[in-house]
């Protein structure tokens, strides 16, 4: 599916794109996307993505956004920023009840630009504890910034 996935939306062919992300699932079609944007670091497959997001807005699809700029685009200016925003908006369309969403956010407290900070950070490690008290990111990300703190 990749090239196919690929040739699609270079060729802006959404329509068709769509019907892969409607048919398949959705970790397959992550993996698929995420390794055509490394291959050809195009800004066109965020604009895939924003155009499932202006039909049907879904934490699921932002989650996928952040992933594309935290991975696959990095090497773009404001990645990290554009995947601030997408990691807020999938926690809030999720009432901070995903850990995946929430971990998405916490990730953002390492990255070169910083853009989550400890404090906050401490604050979204006790949110996903609370979830899921043996969540392994969250305790060693909670010891690190407590020690970091003190």
């Amino acid at each position: 599916m990749s090239k196919k996935l690929e040739n699609l939306i270079l060729a802006f062919k959404f329509i068709d794109a769509e019907e892969l992300y409607h048919t398949n699932d959705l970790q397959h079609f992550h993996d698929e996307l995420i390794s055509s944007a490394y291959e050809n670091g195009n800004m066109i497959n965020y604009t895939f993505l924003h155009y499932l997001l202006m039909k049907e807005e879904s934490a699921e699809l932002h989650n996928l956004v952040f992933s594309l700029f935290v991975n696959a685009l990095t090497h773009i200016e404001g990645a990290y920023h554009c995947a601030l925003y997408h990691a807020q908006r999938a926690v809030e369309l999720t009432n901070e009840q995903d850990t995946f969403s929430l971990e998405h956010l916490l990730f953002l407290n390492i990255v070169p630009d910083k853009l989550v900070s400890d404090e906050q950070a401490i604050e979204i490690c006790h949110k996903i504890l609370a979830l899921d008290p043996s969540n392994k990111t969250a305790k060693s990300s909670l010891n690190e910034l407590q020690r970091k703190t003190k």
